[in-house]
């Protein structure tokens, strides 16, 4: 076992998010005309956000995992080991990549499968 594995991939993941954040090109934001995909990601991320909290409440799931699942499934997995830190709570780190990756898979089918059904009217 490595000593310092998580320290290290901590890391990278760090490095990651800084690399992604710094291709955004905020020049090229027109508040005015992207109103409607804000609109739209408020309503996904804080719909999923409040589906995942009355879910847990009905199969009484801990906050914990409430919260990793959301941030699994509404970034992605490579976001859950930067949650998982900040809750001090490692055991979460592998059902939270669990959760993100069953998400994408289960995520691409079905979108294709809605796109199929919208592409028909």
């Amino acid at each position: 076992k490595l000593d310092k594995s998580y320290d290290t991939g901590m890391y990278l993941i760090y490095i990651f998010s800084i690399t992604v954040a710094s291709m955004a090109d905020l020049r090229n934001i027109h508040l005015a005309e992207e109103l409607n995909v804000l609109g739209f990601l408020f309503f996904i991320i804080f719909g999923s956000l409040f589906l995942l909290w009355i879910l847990g409440a009905i199969f009484k799931v801990d906050a914990d995992l409430t919260v990793v699942a959301s941030v699994a499934l509404v970034n992605s997995p490579p976001f859950v080991p930067m949650i998982v830190s900040a809750q001090k709570n490692k055991s979460m780190l592998i059902p939270g990549i669990t959760i993100g990756l069953v998400g994408f898979a289960v995520g691409n089918y079905l979108g294709f499968m809605i796109a199929q059904l919208l592409a028909n009217f």
